[in-house]
């Protein structure tokens, strides 16, 4: 598998094209900000057939280039709700060993930061979109609801190994095991669990 980031600057949003790494395969593309003339050159590059359009979470900024892509690469949509940008989509319920196109995922329902936020395993990559990014999770709109995405980062992502690496929608690359020792968002819910168990 090989995995290229694309950075959008409108929103500061990470979109990945996650190919089998070799020529003429099948891609996804994983929170599709836009199109823009990097993207189509290593497509075109890479002679990739785009598969499908898999979203993290229906806000503007990581999918307002849906429109564009179906211009030049029409392909099925995938997503937690039924329309995204105006698109049926292919719905989305968590899953282990999930097939989208050649491609083996586990599935993972995460709401806390949206009501309709997945996160993408792939291989030892998890794809998480909004959810957790490095050093923190995301924001929420109330302590419900953050207490619900710490409590569902901390049952679903953070039970993958320590190696696996994760991919956000905003900011850089981390792993499993730095988020477990560093992040403080985590940490914190954890110190809150303990003090409940008592």
């Amino acid at each position: 598998m090989k995995i290229f980031s694309h950075f959008c600057p409108q929103g500061q949003v990470n979109t990945y094209l996650v190919t089998e790494g070799k020529r003429k395969c099948d891609a996804l593309i994983i929170d599709p900000a836009d199109l823009d003339a990097d993207l189509i050159s290593i497509i075109e590059k890479y002679e990739l057939n785009i598969a499908g359009l898999l979203v993290t979470h229906d806000h503007e900024q990581h999918v307002r280039g849906i429109g564009k892509i179906e211009k030049v690469y029409p392909c099925p949509v995938y997503a937690f709700k039924d329309s995204v940008q105006g698109f049926d989509t292919v719905r989305l319920r968590e899953g282990k060993g999930v097939r989208i196109s050649d491609f083996s995922m586990d599935i993972l329902y995460v709401p806390g930061h949206s009501p309709d936020s997945l996160a993408f395993v792939i291989g030892n990559c998890i794809f998480t979109g909004d959810t957790l990014a490095a050093g923190r999770v995301s924001t929420t709109t109330n302590n419900l609801a953050h207490a619900i995405l710490t409590r569902n980062i901390s049952q679903k992502i953070m039970t993958y190994d320590d190696n696996f690496l994760i991919f956000p929608g905003h900011g850089c690359p981390t792993k499993i095991r730095i988020e477990r020792l560093f992040n403080h968002d985590l940490l914190e819910s954890e110190v809150q669990l303990s003090e409940n168990l008592f």
